[in-house]
Parts: C-alpha cells; sequence; structure tokens
C-alpha cells in the first residue's frame, strides 16, 4: 500500500487512464472513400458509354471503402498511464 508523499496519508487509491490519440482511423477510410466516390463520378462522365455519374460515384465509393479496410493498419492500442490520489489532501502523485 502506498502512502501519500505530501501529508503521508494511507487513504491512496490508484487511478488509470486511458489516452485518447489523436487521428482515427475512420476519418481517413471515409475521405478515401470521397476521393473515390469523385473519381468514379468523374470517369463515368467520360467513358463512352453512358453511365450515370450517380452510378459512377456509388461505384468509387465502394471501391474507396473496400481499399481503405483492406490496407487499413491493425486497431491501435491506446497507451494508458496510472497515478496515485490521496483522498486526504487531494493531490496526485506518481
Amino acid at each position: 500500500m502506498r502512502s501519500c508523499p505530501y501529508c503521508y496519508s494511507n487513504h491512496v487509491t490508484r487511478v488509470i487512464q486511458s489516452q485518447t490519440q489523436a487521428g482515427s482511423s475512420n476519418g481517413s477510410t471515409f475521405s478515401s472513400s470521397a476521393s473515390f466516390a469523385t473519381i468514379g463520378a468523374s470517369l463515368s462522365k467520360s467513358l463512352p458509354v453512358p453511365i450515370s455519374p450517380l452510378i459512377g460515384g456509388i461505384a468509387g465509393a465502394v471501391v474507396g471503402g473496400l481499399l481503405g479496410s483492406l490496407f487499413d493498419d491493425a486497431p491501435k492500442q491506446t497507451p494508458s498511464y496510472q497515478y496515485f490520489y490521496c483522498e486526504d489532501c487531494g493531490r496526485n502523485f506518481q
């Protein structure tokens, strides 16, 4: 059992806190899908066979989503850190 280095109390609680990481993978998957949707719509306009840009955009979004999920990194674990909280004096320490 730890004691507080400030007031030497034994009423100490261990706190484990997870850190959130900036830049989640969902945003990059969405942006790649939107990019592919734009490319698909542009390509459908330039094809000799009349295809609606809407269909080209939907096809591009599907392809972009599939490629994004295939090449996405493994899920990142959020690191955590711990500290102690003194219930008597209200200070945090390690």
